[in-house]
């Protein structure tokens, strides 16, 4: 069995991706991937994980986003499912309900409801890049810090990505075992949400 972290840096922290309403971890939306000259171009952090899950079913996969330099949360994904799954009303049932569930899944095809219209219009090209990522991200295992983010110590942020895009770190690599082992340090062991995000969706 392997192990590996994605890292990314987030724009926002609005409690909507990732979402962690009732102390669970989702990336549904956001991070799909891009649209270049009316094409799909999927580079989105959802969907390298997802398939990468799906090549490796057995590795443990951390995530951990950084957000102005501190470390807002680390999450070891627990289940990957695609996006129609989580967006049916049977995904629904099973995840109750939760700020991120802006899609509905009606005969395997994702249309935009009616939910937060003022962070992701219905028709809008972000609905495309969401629907790009393909798959969703869930952790029963993470630490949300919010407002209370640590700071991460200069060592370890030159390690880790600079601007938006996502770098992987994998066990057979040392930087590795420096991410992970100074993420838990400061983490201690997965607690949940333990602080308000920075932003509200409903300013």
């Amino acid at each position: 069995m392997g192990r590996i972290i994605f890292s990314y840096r987030l724009a926002y922290d609005m409690g909507f991706a990732p979402c962690i309403d009732n102390n669970l971890f989702t990336l549904a939306c956001c991070k799909g991937g891009q649209i270049r000259n009316g094409k799909d171009i999927i580079t989105g952090l959802r969907y390298h994980v997802g398939q990468y899950y799906d090549r490796h079913p057995g590795d443990e996969i951390y995530l951990l986003g950084i957000y102005k330099n501190s470390m807002l949360y680390y999450a070891r994904i627990t289940d990957v499912i695609p996006m129609d799954d989580y967006f049916s009303t049977q995904g629904k049932s099973v995840y109750g309900d939760r700020t991120d569930q802006i899609y509905d899944a009606e005969a395997g095809i994702l249309k935009r409801n009616d939910l937060l219209a003022h962070i992701h219009p219905k028709g809008s090209v972000q609905n495309e890049q969401d629907k790009n990522g393909h798959y969703v991200l869930v952790s029963r295992q993470f630490t949300y810090f919010g407002k209370n983010a640590p700071a991460i110590d200069p060592e370890i942020l030159r390690m880790l990505p600079k601007n938006r895009e996502v770098k992987r770190y994998a066990d057979s690599c040392s930087e590795y075992e420096s991410v992970h082992s100074y993420a838990m340090g400061l983490i201690g062991s997965f607690q949940g949400v333990v602080g308000a995000p920075h932003d509200s969706l409903y300013d």
